[in-house]
């Protein structure tokens, strides 16, 4: 088998270096063809030139994307292919036109809207919106997922945050974990209160500001109607998940405002509540200047599960990533947990009354002060 695919490789570099005239003549890569070149090394910019010069004979979908990203593509790669399977299919399929053919006389003119593709997912028969569905299955979550924001911001929830350094045979070096509690106080205000914080036992890492925000608000990230125009999102495809049947698109940010952050990746949507149900991607930009500025973010994913039968809440975040600093690369794992959801209800203020007037209460006897909490556990 290695044989096999090193003779691939190097079949694959041959034709990557031959002359402008013979790449002209070259087939479009296949997935194969992609696979082998990532495995083989190739560079992002190597992998760019030869996705533009040839094409591809494929359309991306979500397991194509995972496939070429675990074979070590970056979102440079992933977006060309993508372009360049947005083409597959659209021009002429043969240098010599096909001879002109009549229609029968009773022959019905076609019609402009053909009906929606479709296809089997793991048993699952779903149909492929069109181009005008597209864009308003993004709206329309969009729109959910801005009622959902809304909705979370009135849970109290627990947030467990833990970041480990690992050695490179795997083994912890240290260890970086708070954990919060998402309430609310007496006037209803939403706060987060630090439950839990050990000492930081991280050698080579340092957790800033900038992870702590991706923590609260890109990891758990939600693409409301708000934020929309600040994405570019392309759709990638019908794809199974777990149980359920999902839209998948890509998310990247139009432009880059400083000092703001930002999610770029992939997003899951169920295609009945149309709702984000799963994330993968990293937090951008990362800040790679002089050496004691740099602020890398490791590629993670947020799975969401249904609360209370209408939401979809973050409930798990993992990361397993290597970040290349300057000096040394760090293998680091990251897992985020949010537990114990709680509707929060504004409780009535209970006014305590150490006196009454005489015969207030008819005789009957008083009743002790009442206390309690806005948030009962």
């Amino acid at each position: 088998m290695r044989n096999k695919i090193l003779a691939g490789i190097l079949f694959l570099v041959c034709i990557s270096l031959a002359p402008p005239v013979a790449r002209a003549a070259d087939p479009p890569l296949t997935v194969d063809d992609v696979t082998l070149l990532l495995l083989g090394g190739a560079t992002s910019e190597k992998m760019g030139a030869l996705i533009e010069q040839r094409g591809v004979s494929f359309k991306m979908n979500p397991d194509l994307a995972k496939k070429f990203h675990d074979a070590g593509a970056n979102d440079a790669v992933i977006e060309a292919l993508q372009k360049a399977g947005e083409k597959v299919g659209t021009g002429p399929r043969s240098v010599t036109p096909p001879p002109e053919q009549k229609a029968p006389p009773n022959a019905t003119p076609p019609s402009d809207s053909a009906p929606p593709e479709t296809k089997l997912i793991r048993g699952v028969k779903v149909s492929e919106p069109s181009s005008d569905e597209v864009q308003r299955i993004i709206r329309e979550f969009a729109a959910k997922e801005k009622v959902f924001k809304q909705a979370r911001n009135n849970y109290a929830y627990h947030q467990i945050n833990k970041v480990q350094e690992l050695d490179p045979d795997g083994n912890v070096e240290g260890t970086y974990e708070q954990d919060w509690d998402i309430v609310f106080d007496d006037n209803g205000k939403r706060i987060e209160r630090v439950t839990y914080a050990p000492p930081d036992t991280l050698k080579g890492l340092m957790v800033t500001g900038e992870d702590l925000n991706s923590m609260r608000n890109v990891q758990p990230f939600v693409l409301t109607t708000d934020e929309l125009p600040d994405y570019d999102v392309k759709y990638l495809g019908h794809a199974k998940l777990d149980e359920i049947t999902a839209y998948v698109f890509s998310i990247r940010p139009r432009a880059i405002e400083k000092g703001r952050l930002y999610f770029q990746g992939v997003v899951w949507v169920d295609d009945r509540d149309l709702q984000i149900v799963k994330t993968e991607g990293k937090t951008v930009p990362e800040v790679k200047g002089h050496k004691d500025r740099f602020n890398l973010f490791p590629r993670f994913t947020t799975y969401r599960e249904q609360i209370d039968g209408k939401f979809w809440f973050p409930t798990f975040t993992i990361a397993d990533d290597t970040l290349y600093f300057p000096d040394r690369p760090v293998h680091i794992k990251e897992v985020i947990k949010y537990t114990e959801y709680k509707q929060f209800k504004a409780i009535p203020t209970i006014r305590v009354i150490s006196e009454m007037p005489p015969g207030e209460l008819d005789g009957k006897p008083k009743s002790a002060p009442v206390k309690d909490s806005p948030l009962k556990k």
